[in-house]
């Protein structure tokens, strides 16, 4: 992509970014910071419609990817990514004029069987060795954390550097920020195809230099040249992975940290306590199964015993986008001048910060970064070898 020299151009570049999720919104953001005229698109009505608001806010870069050995490029943008996270949060709270709840309280892992001992231990023993800072804990020292937990916790980790924030607030500070800095937010657009040449014309007859493609679980626009031939991007289709939620209400005696076992994590936020998520690969829809909704329940109550009486708030399902690697797509595709922030699967809210400096960085600087190269979104299109592969169920962030 060639670089952005702005002695050389008259007008500010023009960037069209499609999707008000929190990767598109970053981007967004990242990009006006560096001076560069943005509008958003969106089909829905409001920020962050699809994935985001559905989402759990962890920040789990230790929890995600330390004992992944076969993505390590994951790993290692994970882990970047948590460290730009605080100045994020800063960022869109000065601007947003309010709290995201961003919290560094770290995170709690928790062994109930023997076997799940063993696996406690190996995440600990990858920690070390990647310099994730991480600490064993008895189950005495787990209740003294957590007094809530019941006999079923034999031990534990805290991972100290596991953040998070609560995503509705981050969408609400996301709007205000980037509308007090002059992005454009255009809602109810359906993007279905743009023409592209030496600009890109959007459907709404507004021209643009750039176009970012953060459609999450949606299908991206096509692309068609000025005389109506098609654009290959070269993307891959989304594969969504459905997954469900179960919010219970604040109760006295209920979690202050966010805790994993191998198969529920729990959230706790200031409104609510979260509990997820089931793991649907393939699915697209958006029922709920109570059976599924009662089993996340039971798992988190085996562990803090309050939550298997507090009012139920809400349930949901969202489906995360993910690609044939489980990998997101990051960088310049197939069509040049668009740019792909795709398929962040589980950890789309973590791996906001660093996708969208990525992203800057190959706009207006034309800099693709050692980091970036493994999300090559051309991978696919090209039949390259890429050093990840499929990974089992997880957790959301």
């Amino acid at each position: 992509m060639a670089a952005h020299n702005s002695t050389r151009k008259a007008t500010p570049l023009r960037v069209a970014v499609v999707g008000a999720g929190i990767i598109g919104l970053s981007i967004a953001l990242e990009l006006r910071t560096r001076g560069v005229e943005v509008a958003v698109y969106d089909r829905g009505l409001e920020l962050g419609a699809g994935v985001t608001i559905r989402a759990a806010g962890m920040l789990g870069a230790a929890f995600e990817w330390a004992a992944e050995d076969e993505q390590r490029s994951l790993a290692a943008l994970a882990r970047h990514s948590g460290m730009l996270w605080p100045d994020l949060a800063a960022r869109v709270e000065r601007l947003g004029g309010g709290s995201v709840e961003f919290s560094r309280e770290g995170a709690l892992v928790v062994a109930r069987t023997a076997a799940e001992t063993e696996w406690l231990e190996s995440l600990a023993a990858a920690c070390q060795a990647r310099g994730l800072p991480v600490s064993r804990l008895t189950a005495a020292q787990l209740t003294r954390l957590e007094p809530g937990f019941t006999g079923q916790a034999r031990g534990g980790l805290l991972l100290p550097d596991d953040q998070q924030v609560d995503p509705a607030l981050v969408l609400q500070r996301f709007g205000a920020a980037l509308s007090r800095s002059g992005v454009a937010l255009k809602f109810g657009r359906h993007v279905e195809r743009i023409v592209g040449g030496q600009q890109f014309l959007m459907p709404d007859g507004e021209r643009f230099d750039r176009v970012v493609l953060a459609t999450g679980a949606h299908t991206v626009p096509g692309f068609v040249g000025p005389r109506g031939a098609p654009l290959q991007s070269g993307l891959p289709e989304p594969i969504p992975v459905k997954g469900q939620m179960l919010a219970l209400a604040t109760v006295s005696g209920g979690p202050r940290h966010v805790i994993h076992t191998r198969d529920v994590y729990i959230a706790p936020k200031s409104r609510w306590t979260l509990i997820g998520a089931t793991v649907e690969r393939g699915r697209a829809d958006a029922a709920v199964d109570r059976d599924a909704i009662a089993r996340l329940r039971a798992k988190a109550a085996e562990l803090v015993g309050v939550l298997a009486d507090a009012p139920e708030v809400s349930a949901w399902a969202g489906v995360r986008p993910t690609t044939p690697d489980d990998a997101p797509l990051i960088g310049e595709t197939a069509i040049p001048g668009v740019v792909a922030a795709l398929g962040h699967y589980r950890n789309g809210v973590l791996l906001a910060p660093a996708t969208a400096e990525i992203i800057a960085d190959q706009i207006i600087d034309g800099k693709v970064s050692p980091m970036a190269v493994a999300f090559d979104p051309r991978r696919f299109d090209n039949g390259g070898e890429v050093p990840h592969s499929p990974s089992g169920a997880g957790l959301d962030s």
